[in-house]
């Protein structure tokens, strides 16, 4: 089967550019934990390294750590590798987490492209099994419904679910109607939830010093077909609470630290030209952003373009196009 890299120019996607640099922004505020450059940062870097040239640029930090299940494509990886500060990792993440070492305080993005399924778990069981407090743990996953049930197949969504995650995972009251469009990423949310509460139980059982997992992220964005749902968070000792409160995650508009409702954070990318942005960029920050439809110059935008882009401008790439020599 063909690699995702290879369908997908992961440096393209607008969503996912603006999703990187929120998060980029988050993962600063660790700095109130420990030394940002004493984190290590591991990832699925593929043949783009999108999210290892922000962290190495912006934070500093210089302990990357790519797992690349894809082994077979082990030259072109190194070939494409930006700085030699990235140590590649091949193999499935199930066996090369547990043994990247965990003496450090960790940021782990386990970047799926793919929808739920039961490996996942297993990465999140060795995370909360072995991180040191002050850890971020972030999942990335498609979370597009299934297909509805064909003629040859014939299986429910929920059927279908079943069969990648397991009874043992399939949370109580779950039913065909709540494996919609709209209901889907809420599903999602919660099985993994409820593995990291799980996992964090069985770590807790043997500890005077209890761990806590904070949610900060929930991000729901769409760049082409696939709907995609990012949702992690901090895990760290009981003792360690006031460094997390001097971390002001909240004081970021896209944190969402709230576990029992599902009130994720959606990136729309409003269809804009660059001269139309920079216009915008004039009358920005503010917070009266349904009157600058009313300047002459805007009166063709729709509020929602406007409101969309108020929201995210400060994290919109600039993409164009440039010829190489």
């Amino acid at each position: 089967m063909q690699a995702s890299y290879e369908r997908i120019n992961y440096t393209l996607r607008p969503a996912k550019a603006i999703e990187r640099k929120m998060l980029c922004e988050a993962f600063g505020k660790l700095q109130n934990i420990s030394d940002l450059t004493s984190y290590r940062y591991v990832g699925f870097g593929s043949a783009f390294f999108a999210d290892f040239l922000i962290i190495h640029k912006h934070l500093g930090l210089s302990d990357l750590i790519s797992v690349e299940k894809e082994q077979e494509h082990r030259k072109r990886f190194r070939f494409n590798r930006p700085y030699r500060c990235i140590r590649l990792r091949f193999g499935d993440a199930n066996d090369v987490l547990p043994t990247i070492g965990w003496t450090k305080k960790i940021i782990l993005w386990l970047d799926y492209d793919y929808k739920i399924a039961e490996s996942m778990f297993t990465d999140v069981g060795t995370f909360i099994s072995r991180a040191q407090s002050g850890s971020i743990l972030l999942l990335t996953m498609d979370v597009t419904p299934d297909d509805l049930p064909n003629n040859r197949e014939k299986k429910s969504r929920y059927v279908q679910l079943l069969e990648r995650i397991g009874s043992l995972k399939m949370p109580l009251g779950i039913a065909e109607r709540d494996l919609d469009g709209r209901n889907y990423p809420r599903a999602c949310h919660e099985i993994i939830n409820n593995e990291i509460d799980e996992s964090l139980s069985r770590r807790n059982g043997g500890l005077e010093n209890k761990l806590i997992y904070k949610q900060l992220f929930n991000f729901l964005y769409k760049d082409g077909s696939a709907t995609m749902l990012s949702i992690g968070g901090i895990i760290y000792e009981t003792n360690d609470e006031d460094k997390i409160r001097r971390c002001n995650f909240e004081g970021l508009e896209f944190i969402k630290s709230k576990r029992n409702i599902f009130d994720p954070y959606r990136i729309r990318v409003p269809n804009l030209t660059f001269k139309e942005m920079r216009y915008l960029d004039k009358w920005l920050p503010s917070d009266r952003t349904r009157a600058i439809d009313g300047k002459a110059n805007a009166r063709f935008l729709s509020n929602d373009s406007i409101k969309d882009y108020s929201r995210i401008y400060r994290y919109f790439p600039n993409f164009v196009e440039a010829e190489m020599h």
